[in-house]
């Protein structure tokens, strides 16, 4: 009997230990400075979903980035994702929850997706800016906000 509670206090410790390890490799993934380490870009139909120079987003404070795009057809639909040049994983953002972006409500991004495209319908021409909001990236965002 003794044997068998020294194995089963054995066990319990070892458990606990792991679960502290699990823990702590979790804090250090959420470092934002080593998660987007390649430039970024609006990538959509209005720049046939290529990786245009002038579509690089700009890291405005530290895990936020944006970039403006003019949006001259009121009512259209704009298709597009926030990716590198080679849509890679992990570096391939479009929506988590819902596609549709409406001025100033800020939607989830997931940043794995092949297909989950945003779409944006402005009121009035002119420039929006783009906002990907990674300072949690387990929790990326994606905001529209008028110029």
């Amino acid at each position: 009997m003794k044997k068998l509670s020294t194995v089963l206090f054995m066990l319990l410790l070892s458990a606990c230990a792991n679960q502290v390890q699990i823990t702590d490799s979790q804090q250090t993934n959420t470092t934002v400075a080593q998660e987007l380490n390649r430039p970024m870009y609006l990538r959509g139909d209005f720049t046939l979903w290529d990786a245009e120079s002038h579509y690089m987003l700009q890291e405005s404070k530290k895990g936020v980035y944006s970039v403006k795009a003019k949006f001259m057809t009121p009512g259209k639909v704009y298709e597009f994702k926030l990716a590198d040049d080679a849509w890679s994983k992990g570096f391939n953002c479009g929506y988590k929850v819902q596609g549709t972006l409406r001025l100033n409500q800020p939607q989830l991004a997931d940043c794995d997706t092949v297909y989950n495209y945003f779409s944006f319908m402005p009121k009035k021409k002119g420039w929006y800016k783009i906002t990907l909001d990674y300072s949690d990236n387990r929790s990326p965002k994606v905001l529209v906000t008028k110029n």
